[in-house]
């Protein structure tokens, strides 16, 4: 009788749900879409119960239309998006809103942060910058700002292990998500007790850490009840959205580089050993896979910075419809430049204060020109991820490209001349989903692990974009003046 996965990604935009078979065969996708709430300049948030809706909806959808026997569905991934703090009481109920990624408002907790521990011992602790939006300065601004939250939370978890409680009846984490906290150290793949007693937090208050395939336990009777899936089909605690999309790419092996642009950007490798960057300019996190690291560069606004020149510019106009033209101008080799921190800035200045800015727009410029200008700024910020991977001696055997960006042959082209590397695109953009469903096929039983399973090899389109020499010539010397404007704005 043949098996059947399912893999289920709780994004920041939506929960996508997938089927895949035991010969890796996609089946059927569903998925739903929200919204991120901002009751305050800078906040984001989402409420819980709206994940949980979703993921019992797109289940259920994705069960019904797969045509799928429910005794043929042998196990159940999660992915989720990093970073957010749901707090939840003895009951296991969400006391708040989450806190999510996007969120900037915990300034203040940074600084003391880093006055009060330096950055050499954060490396040495949790081999990540500290940055608004993650779990612990999230943490830090509730204990000041929201005492009775904090007096009654029982647990500190992810999204994704929140909803997998909701699934399973389990509380606890695993390393690829709990990595993103700030409480946890990648190192030796556990929470970080030397940074737990530095600020006072007891450990007994974070879910206590498994394998990513492990299985956690079975759904509940009344999640069964409600999804048309079967009590006790069995759930793996799951894994980050990033890894477990490198994972559903087939990406496990050091060499390989990916580029995400979407809302945000993403440059990602697997490791063999870890290895972090002194300076706190790169994030360190742990794998889905045991004994397995991935370093990221991370911005906020790569597709976002598209999306809102479009939305308040030239609204009604389909990207398309301005991209098409920026094939055929020339903005930083003209002396345009944008920098695209609209929602401040990661990888490498981590920096949550910097905003966005145009420099060198001239009379000659048109629309055509601040299209273009915005989206080589998108590249040329990755570019400077890219440079400190190989700064830490990370070798780039092959670059993918993955995300939305991949739709357009302008954002492909601008990557392979400013990053002078020929790029690969992969041939999905649902991966994470499909990710999820493999880590439930190897918690089972049903696979081995990466690279011993054969039919999941990385995954691109025939042919790669080439750079062009006489653009990675022209790029070269536009990203040397680019690098240089951030230091000289920062002041002001």
């Amino acid at each position: 009788m043949k098996k059947y996965l399912v893999g289920i990604d709780i994004g920041t935009s939506s929960t996508k749900t997938t089927i895949i078979d035991q010969n890796g065969e996609t089946i059927i996708w569903v998925d739903e879409e929200y919204t991120i709430q901002s009751p305050h300049p800078g906040w984001a948030e989402q409420d819980p119960e709206i994940w949980f809706a979703a993921v019992i909806h797109t289940l259920q959808k994705a069960v019904e239309q797969s045509g799928i026997p429910v005794d043929c569905i042998a196990g159940i991934g999660l992915a989720g998006q990093m970073h957010g703090l749901v707090c939840v009481d003895d009951t296991g109920s969400p006391l708040r809103p989450a806190i999510i990624w996007a969120d900037h408002r915990s300034k203040a907790e940074l600084e003391e942060l880093n006055s009060r521990i330096g950055i050499g011992q954060l490396a040495e602790w949790v081999g990540n910058p500290v940055a608004a939006g993650f779990m612990l300065p999230s943490w830090l601004w509730l204990e000041k700002n929201e005492q009775e939250i904090t007096s009654r939370t029982r647990y500190l978890l992810l999204p994704k292990d929140y909803i997998r409680y909701r699934l399973t009846g389990s509380i606890g984490s695993e390393p690829s998500d709990a990595s993103s906290t700030l409480l946890f150290d990648p190192h030796n793949r556990n929470w970080s007790l030397p940074l737990l007693n530095t600020i006072k937090l007891s450990a007994d208050r974070l879910p206590p850490v498994h394998e990513s395939s492990e299985v956690s336990g079975g759904l509940l009777p009344e999640i069964a009840s409600a999804t048309g899936l079967l009590s006790g089909t069995p759930v793996v605690f799951g894994g980050s959205d990033v890894s477990l999309q490198a994972l559903g790419e087939g990406i496990s092996q050091p060499g390989t580089v990916t580029c995400t642009i979407g809302t945000g950007g993403q440059l990602f490798t697997p490791l063999s050993q870890p290895v972090h960057d002194p300076l706190l300019r790169l994030h360190l996190f742990c794998h889905c896979l045991p004994q397995c690291w991935h370093l990221e560069a991370a911005i906020l606004s790569a597709g976002l910075s598209l999306r809102w020149l479009r939305d308040n510019l030239w609204a009604g106009q389909s990207y398309s419809s301005l991209v098409d033209p920026a094939q055929n101008v020339e903005a930083a080799v003209s002396g345009l430049f944008f920098l695209p921190y609209l929602v401040g800035e990661r990888t490498p200045v981590m920096d949550p204060d910097i905003r966005a800015t145009f420099t060198g727009l001239g009379l000659e410029h048109g629309q055509a020109h601040i299209v273009r200008a915005v989206m080589e700024g998108v590249v040329f910020a990755l570019r400077q991820g890219l440079d400190l991977m190989r700064e830490l001696g990370v070798s780039i055997d092959r670059l993918i490209a993955t995300g939305g960006a991949t739709n357009h042959p302008l954002w492909l082209q601008l990557q392979a001349d400013i990053f002078n590397q020929p790029v690969y695109i992969a041939k999905t953009n649902q991966a994470t989903g499909y990710g999820a469903a493999i880590l439930a096929g190897i918690g089972i039983g049903l696979f081995d692990a990466p690279p011993n399973i054969p039919f999941l090899a990385v995954q691109t389109k025939e042919s790669p974009v080439y750079p062009r020499k006489e653009y990675v010539t022209k790029y070269q010397r536009a990203y040397e003046t680019y690098t240089r404007i951030y230091p000289n704005i920062k002041s002001i």
